[in-house]
C-alpha cells in the first residue's frame, strides 16, 4: 500500500507542477542539498479492521465453463500519509497545495484491481505565525491523506453442472 500511495501521489504532484525529483520520503535531517520546493512524505500507522463480505462474483479465467470466481474482502486497511509541502514562497505554497488537492483523485484501482479511496482530511500550517523579520523563512503545509481499500481473497467454486432429483 506504500509504494502506490506515493506513486499516486507523485503523479498528483507532478501535475500539480512539482518535479518528481521533488518527491521524496522524510529525511532524517532538513540539508541545504535539499531542493526549494518540495513534498516529503512521511508515512504514519497503518489500520486494519476485519470486515469479511463477498464483493463480486466473476467467470473464472481458466476454466470459466466449470468454474466460478468469488472475490471476498478480509480486511479494510487505512493507511495515513502525512505530506510536507514545503517552500520559501508563500503564494507559490497556497497555490500548489490548492493544485494537489484537485489533482488527487477520488477513487483508483490498486495493482489487485481493488478499489482505494483517497481522501485529504487535515492541513496543519507551520511558519505562519512570526510577525518579525525572519532570514531564513521555512514555511511548510502537511496534509493528512487517507488511503482506504480492501485485503480480498479469491476462491475457484464450481459450477452445479447437472441435477439428480431421486
Amino acid at each position: 500500500m506504500r509504494t502506490f500511495a506515493k506513486t499516486v501521489i507523485t503523479e498528483a504532484a507532478v501535475r500539480a507542477g512539482l518535479p518528481e525529483t521533488a518527491v521524496m520520503d522524510q529525511p532524517d535531517r532538513e540539508t541545504l542539498l535539499l531542493p526549494e520546493k518540495r513534498l516529503q512524505l512521511g508515512y504514519l500507522t497503518q489500520l486494519f479492521a476485519r470486515k469479511p463480505r463477498r464483493i463480486a462474483r466473476m467467470a473464472s479465467t481458466e476454466n470459466p465453463g466449470t468454474y466460478r470466481t468469488l472475490r471476498e474482502a478480509v480486511y479494510e486497511t487505512t493507511l495515513t500519509i502525512r505530506a510536507d509541502v514545503r517552500s520559501d514562497d508563500e503564494a507559490w505554497l497556497e497555490s500548489f497545495v490548492g493544485s494537489l488537492l484537485m489533482e488527487l483523485p477520488y477513487k483508483i484501482a490498486n495493482a489487485d484491481n481493488n478499489l482505494v479511496r483517497v481522501q485529504a482530511v487535515r492541513a496543519v500550517r507551520g511558519g505562519f505565525a512570526s510577525k518579525t523579520v525572519e532570514v531564513f523563512t521555512k514555511r511548510a503545509n502537511a496534509l493528512h491523506i487517507t488511503f482506504t481499500g480492501l485485503v480480498c481473497r479469491d476462491s475457484e467454486v464450481p459450477l452445479i453442472k447437472e441435477v439428480n432429483f431421486f
